[in-house]
């Protein structure tokens, strides 16, 4: 809360010395805007008043800044580094490989980057989000999810504070990551695992606002409420609310985002940015009526500060991704590469993947998707990422195959430019 409150309040005092200079303009109180611009007569005392405003704005802004700027650099402090937008990187999936050698190489390379570790800090705990939606033949897949949290357990992070989170339970129990309801355990592999449909795990004070009203096959429970007829929503109203994952606002160090890749009707391309946001909030089916809310929401969310400052790392497995009919899965129209993904840049990764899917619909065709997905556009208009491919850069990793218990890969200097590769072509 400190974050966004001295980020808005600098806006703010910002705004309030425009609104000044722009007042002095127009009624001409201050004499170097008045006669050599605008030839008006000066009002002296509202001179006066002016300037005697203006000290005092300026007095406040320099005590904020003296006793408020050590709480941000204090409320920043264990927030890791990005790595730059528009870098992705890119390594092989070795065959018979678990993904371990993979993961780690990556998260080496990006700390490499950064110049900082993914180190428990002051919370001591860190997040996975995870892509159950398509049904179990394309979730995240269990290999990915169990390298990753070996990884984050090599960096000091006991397997009680990582926490692994989705939407909904029963497709969390289908991929294979939540017990069944019959077992006496809740977690997956000593790793808890967060549910946000059993709704324990939201804060009422944190949701994205939206007049839209609810889908009666996500929230039935909220669809009752509303009269016959009635699509409009009163500011307020619990059904205008989509409730965020609380544990990944106020648990959590950072948290890492495992995706899929699959097309979808209203999003275009389900990928990072939509397991990001749109699956990690309540009431989100409702934007899915077209692209335009679709798209809106999803770089809306994604924006949120208290959100987007602990997302960290996008991992996207490009060992099955679906390019025509989803979101769910069909195996006939899925592809497989031994790749995966890592990227600081969501919207980068999506780009990609945007165009690996077309590709594949042009050689089998089908119609490509276009145009580009409004997200794309939206997001990084918003600071979150590049989707202009002149812009994106895929660097990748020359991962050596491992002697026994030994694992090796080229550095960063063995990444290929965007301008070199085939998927940017």
């Amino acid at each position: 809360m400190k974050i966004t409150f001295l980020v808005f309040a600098f806006s703010i005092s910002s705004n309030l010395l425009r609104r000044v200079c722009i007042t002095g303009d127009k009624s001409a109180v201050l004499p170097s805007l008045s006669f050599p611009l605008f030839g008006c007569q000066v009002d002296r005392r509202a001179l006066c008043l002016d300037l005697m405003r203006f000290r005092w704005i300026c007095g406040a802004l320099l005590l904020l800044g003296i006793f408020l700027v050590p709480s941000v650099a204090s409320a920043q402090e264990g927030l890791p580094p990005r790595a730059p937008l528009g870098l992705i990187w890119e390594v092989p999936v070795l065959e018979g490989e678990l993904y371990y050698s993979e993961v780690s190489a990556l998260v080496e390379t990006y700390e490499a980057k950064v110049g900082s570790s993914l180190m428990p800090s002051k919370r001591g705990k860190v997040g996975i989000k995870v892509n159950t939606r398509s049904g179990r033949g394309l979730s995240t897949p269990l290999q990915l999810l169990r390298a990753v949290i070996d990884v984050l357990e090599t960096r000091g992070f006991a397997r009680d504070s990582i926490l692994i989170v989705d939407y909904s339970a029963y497709q969390l129990r289908q991929a294979g990551i939540m017990p069944s309801i019959s077992s006496d355990q809740g977690d997956f592999e000593g790793c808890p695992v967060y549910a946000l449909d059993s709704e324990q795990h939201y804060d009422l004070d944190w949701f994205y606002d939206s007049p839209l009203p609810p889908r009666l096959n996500q929230e039935p429970q909220l669809f009752g409420s509303l009269g016959r007829g009635s699509s409009a929503l009163k500011a307020g109203a619990k059904e205008r609310k989509s409730f965020l994952a609380a544990p990944l606002l106020f648990e959590v160090d950072f948290w890492l985002n495992l995706a899929v890749g699959v097309d979808d009707a209203a999003l275009g391309v389900d990928g990072a940015l939509a397991n990001a946001t749109l699956w990690n909030v309540s009431n989100s089916q409702r934007f899915l009526g077209n692209e335009a809310t679709a798209s809106s929401a999803v770089a809306e969310i994604a924006a949120i500060p208290e959100l987007n400052e602990r997302m960290v790392l996008h991992f996207i497995s490009l060992d099955r991704y679906q390019y025509i009919g989803g979101p769910l899965f069909k195996s006939r129209y899925s592809r497989s590469e031994p790749l995966l993904w890592m990227s600081s840049d969501p919207v980068a990764i999506d780009r990609l993947l945007c165009d690996k899917i077309n590709k594949h619909r042009r050689l089998d065709g089908f119609p490509e998707i276009s145009p580009l997905p409004r997200q794309l556009p939206f997001a990084a208009s918003l600071g979150l990422g590049v989707f202009e491919k002149s812009r994106i850069r895929l660097l990748r990793l020359a991962l050596v195959a491992p002697a026994k218990n030994d694992q090796s890969f080229s550095g960063e200097d063995a990444g290929i430019p965007s301008n070199g590769d085939s998927e940017l072509e």
